[in-house]
């Protein structure tokens, strides 16, 4: 592995994207939907400063020649921003952005260190075409029936694996369908049969 893959939470935090064009506006379209402070900055608007950055988590640097994007990456670090990114330029960055495909809290990422950007494009489209859109409502059915499977089912492994269970079946398909109330009715009825 030449990289580690790694999820960066964002509720609260600040992500600053450099530049207008393409290469910046495809960056800032990651982020519709996500509870982060978006800042978009044109190079030409503060970016060579470093307070510009001050409590940056993510730093896009895009839609710049080389030298801009060396001295920008420069402001970014000295004004303590985590992890800078200038796009198609993998020497100047701390991570890499993979191709996404987003269910809400569920998240495919597909990486090849900037080796072959249209292989992962490839994958994520697959990822995509197999994952239903209806996986984000599975995850939540989850995440709503942790605090009461502890409760009913207090042995670690039983607990696992009625969340196990759930991920298939009635209860999943409804959650998958949508239909989020009959889906924890039928997630309850699985703990209490689980339980007794």
């Amino acid at each position: 592995m030449d990289c580690f893959p790694a999820f960066i939470p964002l509720a609260g935090r600040r992500v600053v994207i450099v530049g207008e064009g393409r290469e910046a506006g495809e960056k800032a379209a990651l982020f519709e939907g996500a509870p982060c402070a978006l800042v978009r900055m044109a190079a030409e608007d503060g970016a060579l400063d470093p307070s510009a950055y001050a409590g940056a988590v993510l730093v896009f640097i895009g839609d710049c020649d080389e030298a801009f994007a060396v001295r920008a990456r420069e402001a970014a670090k000295a004004g303590g921003a985590l992890l800078v990114n200038c796009v198609d330029r993998p020497a100047l960055c701390d991570f890499y952005t993979p191709a996404i495909v987003d269910r809400g809290p569920v998240v495919g990422a597909v990486g090849t260190t900037g080796q072959a950007p249209g292989l992962a494009r490839k994958l994520k489209a697959e990822l995509h075409a197999r994952w239903p859109s209806g996986l984000s409502e599975l995850a939540r059915l989850v995440e709503r029936m942790k605090t009461p499977a502890r409760a009913a089912l207090p042995d670690f492994d039983a607990r696992r694996t009625y969340l196990e269970r759930l991920l298939e079946g009635p209860a999943a398909e409804a959650a998958l369908r949508g239909d989020q109330a009959r889906a924890l009715d039928l997630a309850h009825e699985a703990l209490r049969a689980a339980s007794a």
